[in-house]
């Protein structure tokens, strides 16, 4: 039995990976070296048998081999049941499998079994469900674009939220060139092989502060038969996927069509998705290529926060609309793998990603009557608008962006294996460069309404804001960004238990702002930074090691964040640039250290207990650190709805991450904790002028103030400190599986209340159930629930001004994003 070689993409922000490295059937851990984005590696071994091969690897790359049989498909899981459809037992998918022993770092792998096994439509929040660490945040209300978060760290659909996570669909970093925000409603999540969540890697290049998130794609070789599922149950949902793949001689094809749609479960939150993925791929003795492509047209309504107070009455309701989103995508990808001799590979892509944008949001306003002939703004001041209602009524604002980005980037990749010394000691080398290239034309207007009493919605009056000095102008620039990057990586195992790991990347990017409209946004600026990362492991026993790692990364400033960052002309976060003062660019400095290892049971029980767990359990424990010098955050201002993005000194993530799981023919079970604790290191002074007790200041005292004082050792916000997972699925008879997961999140703090004066949300925890049954070898029928306890969790919640509309009171000041309620569904799939 072989590893299938596996080709897909090669990322342009990346880098290195190692081979996997077949050893006896044995109990012990395997070895995998560190963790890149590079697409080719070896499937995981049947977990019926004894592990003969890397059971989890990441990213590893494997060469097409001359003389193994190229069909082998049959000995990797099935995604679902199309490889291998007959009902017959088989092993159940073990969740959140580690990483092997030679990997310095945290490594996360969750397999396309495990997200087949969750029936999440988003791979977000199947990742939420079982991967360690990861929570998601319902900014917006909508399921369909999550803000994921993984040690305090986002990687957000929101324009505005400070990006931390390095994002991989199939080697292409998929950041946004416009703002590095991830679109998490563009991936194909039935085309997803595994996803790995790596840490401690600054070769994943920029954004990769607080990790990446690395997902391999299927393709012909990989994923043999045809599976046709469907779905429908609460909210009106329906949803559906399709997957084929194929191999003929050298010649494979895979496709994957995804569809959904639901009325949402709050008010104006329905949505429409659409996604397509397809390679093509060719292999011989020396060589692989690949084509693919990634397409997607989806549109859905973004509720974001209510007033906590118009939540508790009704759960589903919104505060102003309209509020949609439109993103569209065009993604191909070329890369091959060729091998001009013995232990050398040449690596080799290029990629063009078109992305597009349109938004569409209902605020409130600062233009009022002034008893004149026209409107005035925020200070007081005359405009052009006329002023047709006079103070009776309440004016609104429909705020519209449109986002135009186009990236193409490559790169290239050497890699050699010789042997080192007389002792013939094994070592890999990797040597990379890549570029890429992005321009964004960007361009915003506001046009005036008015907010209807009974809904909140805000209907326009044709009145386009076209006046420069305004508090919201309108907006058109061109932007330009280029990232490159070089990198090196040596593996050198020293001995059969000793295993160092060195290496570096050179980042550097240059931004260039061309504002269309005046000069006010015109600029440009240049980052560079070198990031070490070392590390080594060391095998305490065949079935135990220890890792530890130091490294470094960098996030340099978006476009997005460079035209909004002067307080004194605040801008529409997702909405309207306004100046191009200098950011510093982030850099983060991240230590790792923690056990890991793996056992069967019966080896250590007597005879007659070794049945009662015959599978094996895997366990690691790390605890982590890292300290991010200028770290970008983004802050409300006093006008009404707009904010800027500042460098906020030293900030610091460290905590403590577990995880255990066993895995047999029939059961699957898993638990694991994080605690996160996030705090500031510097003393600062952070915007915030709907905290209360800014407000209270202004009010009572009659002391103007904007801002609260943030001392050292004061939590961040929106970061929750504790989160514990677990779940099982089982196999009561051939045909009949079920399955429930757990998720628990202690509450986090308030947006705006860095100071941690007003407590933090209620914890929570969510139950979901899920059931299977097989009919037929072709035909499976299921169902699911999800929020078994109805819970309406708070997932994140910010401070508003509570008079901005004046025919409404509110005395909570809170406004909260809420989860969905208790939700069925029930679907069939067929597979051949």
């Amino acid at each position: 039995m072989r590893p299938i070689s596996r080709l897909t993409s090669i990322s342009l922000a990346a880098l290195a990976c190692a081979l996997a490295q077949a050893t006896q059937a044995q109990t012990a851990l395997p070895d995998i070296n560190i963790s890149s984005p590079l697409r080719a590696h070896p499937r995981p071994a049947p977990a019926a048998q004894p592990v003969a091969v890397n059971p989890h690897p990441v990213a590893a790359v494997s060469q097409p081999s001359r003389t193994a049989p190229r069909r082998a498909v049959q000995s990797a899981p099935a995604p679902a049941t199309a490889a291998q459809p007959n009902p017959a037992p088989q092993p159940v998918a073990s969740p959140a499998p580690f990483v092997a022993a030679t990997t310095p770092a945290a490594i996360n792998i969750t397999s396309a079994k495990e997200i087949e096994q969750t029936h999440e439509f988003d791979v977000a929040r199947a990742l939420e469900r079982v991967a360690p660490n990861v929570i998601i945040e319902d900014v917006q209300g909508n399921p369909y674009s999550p803000q994921v978060d993984f040690r305090g760290f986002a990687a957000s659909p929101v324009s505005g939220t400070p990006q931390g996570l390095a994002v991989y669909m199939n080697g292409i970093r998929i950041n946004e060139a416009w703002g590095d925000t991830v679109n998490w409603d563009l991936i194909p999540t039935v085309a997803i092989d595994r996803t790995a969540i790596v840490t401690g890697n600054p070769l994943f290049g920029l954004n990769a502060i607080g990790g990446a998130v690395v997902m391999d794609m299927k393709n012909g070789f990989t994923y043999h038969g045809f599976e046709l599922d469907g779905r429908g149950g609460s909210f009106g949902r329906r949803q559906g996927s399709m997957q084929f793949g194929v191999e003929q001689d050298s010649v494979a094809a895979y496709l994957a069509v995804e569809a959904a749609g639901d009325n949402g479960y709050r008010k104006f939150s329905g949505s429409e998705i659409h996604r397509l993925y397809g390679d093509l791929g060719w292999r011989g003795d020396n060589a692989e290529i690949h084509v693919s492509t990634n397409l997607a047209t989806n549109k859905f309504g973004v509720s974001a926060s209510t007033p906590n107070d118009l939540v508790n009455v009704d759960p589903s309701a919104d505060y102003t609309t309209p509020q949609t989103t439109k993103n569209t995508l065009s993604q191909f990808d070329v890369n091959g793998v060729f091998t001009p001799q013995q232990n050398w590979k040449i690596l080799a892509d290029a990629h063009y990603r078109a992305f597009d944008q349109a938004h569409v949001d209902g605020n409130t306003t600062n233009f009022a009557s002034c008893g004149g002939a026209t409107l005035c703004d925020g200070n007081g001041n005359p405009t052009y608008m006329p002023d047709f209602f006079g103070p009776n009524v309440t004016l609104g604002a429909i705020d519209r962006t449109w986002t135009t980005s186009r990236t193409v980037g490559g790169s290239v990749q050497i890699e050699n294996t010789d042997k080192l010394g007389v002792g013939e000691l094994p070592n890999k080398i990797v040597f990379g460069v890549n570029i890429e290239h992005g321009w964004t034309n960007f361009a915003a207007s506001e046009e005036l309404g008015v907010i209807n009493p009974y809904d909140l919605t805000v209907p326009g009056l044709g009145i386009i804001n076209a006046d420069p000095a305004g508090d919201v102008a309108p907006v058109k620039l061109n932007a330009a960004n280029t990232y490159l990057g070089v990198y090196a990586l040596d593996t050198f195992e020293a001995t059969d238990k000793l295993t160092f790991t060195a290496g570096a990347r050179y980042n550097l990017t240059t931004i260039s702002l061309y504002d269309l409209y005046s000069t006010q946004l015109n600029g440009s600026s240049s980052y560079d930074h070198l990031n070490p990362v070392v590390g080594a492991t060391y095998k305490i026993t065949p079935e135990l090691a220890a890792y530890a790692s130091y490294s470094e990364s960098n996030r340099a400033p978006t476009p997005l964040e460079l035209g909004c960052a002067d307080p004194n002309r605040p801008c529409l976060i997702d909405n309207f640039l306004v100046a191009d003062p200098h950011l510093s660019q982030v850099v983060a400095h991240s230590i790792e250290t923690g056990l890991r290892g793996g056992f069967r049971p019966a080896s250590y029980l007597p005879s007659e207990a070794s049945a009662v767990l015959p599978g094996r359990i895997d366990w690691s424990a790390g605890l982590y650190r890292t300290t991010s010098f200028n770290d970008i955050l983004s802050v409300p201002s006093t006008v009404a709805g707009q904010g800027y993005f500042t460098n906020a000194g030293i900030t610091q993530r460290q905590g403590l991450e577990t995880q255990i799981r066993y895995t047999d023919e029939k059961l699957s079970a898993y638990v694991n904790y994080a605690m996160t604790d996030a705090t500031f290191r510097s003393m600062m002074e952070l915007g915030s002028p709907n905290n209360p007790w800014v407000v209270g200041f202004n009010t009572f005292l009659g002391i103007p103030a904007s801002s609260i004082l943030v001392m050292p050792g004061s939590h961040m916000t929106s970061i929750p400190r504790q989160r514990l997972k677990g779940g099982f699925d089982y196999a009561l008879t051939k045909e009949w599986k079920i399955g429930m997961d757990v998720v628990y999140s202690a509450g986090n703090w308030v947006r705006g209340d860095e100071i941690n004066a007003f407590g933090t949300l209620p914890s929570y925890a969510t139950v979901n159930l899920r059931s299977s049954y097989q009919v037929t070898k072709n035909f499976q029928v299921y169902g699911l629930i999800d929020n078994v306890g109805g819970v309406r969790a708070r997932t994140f919640a910010t401070f508003f001004d509570t008079q901005a509309i004046p025919f409404l009171y509110f005395s909570n000041p809170r406004s909260v994003s809420i989860s969905a309620p208790t939700a069925f569904f029930a679907g069939a799939k067929l597979t051949f």
